[in-house]
C-alpha cells in the first residue's frame, strides 16, 4: 500500500512540474521595457477590462441568436473569453496573442 501511494505522489509531483516549465517556456527570453509595462498598465488593461464587459453585454443580447443556432461556445470563446483571458492572464508588458 504504501508503494502505490508513493508512486503516485511521485507522478503528481513529476506532472506539476512539467507544467509549470511549459508554461514558462511559452514567453521570450526578453526583457520587457519600463514603457511596456506602463503602457500596458495604464492603457491595454482598462481598454481590456471595458471591452471585456463590452463582449460579456453583447454576448448577452447575443443569446437569442447563438443558442438556437447551437453556436453558444464560439460566441462565448470569442466575445468573453478571449478578452478575459488577454486582460487578466498575461503577464504584465506581454502583448502576444495566446
Amino acid at each position: 500500500m504504501k508503494t502505490t501511494i508513493s508512486a503516485v505522489l511521485f507522478a503528481l509531483l513529476i506532472s506539476m512540474t512539467s507544467v509549470s516549465f511549459a508554461e514558462y517556456s511559452y514567453y521570450d527570453d526578453e526583457a520587457i521595457t519600463e514603457e511596456e509595462v506602463i503602457v500596458d498598465l495604464l492603457l491595454a488593461r482598462p481598454l481590456g477590462v471595458v471591452g471585456s464587459a463590452v463582449g460579456i453585454v453583447i454576448h448577452g443580447v447575443g443569446l437569442l441568436f447563438s443558442v438556437p443556432g447551437e453556436n453558444f461556445g464560439e460566441t462565448a470563446e470569442v466575445l468573453v473569453e478571449k478578452p478575459l483571458n488577454y486582460t487578466f492572464n498575461r503577464p504584465l508588458g506581454r502583448f502576444e496573442n495566446n
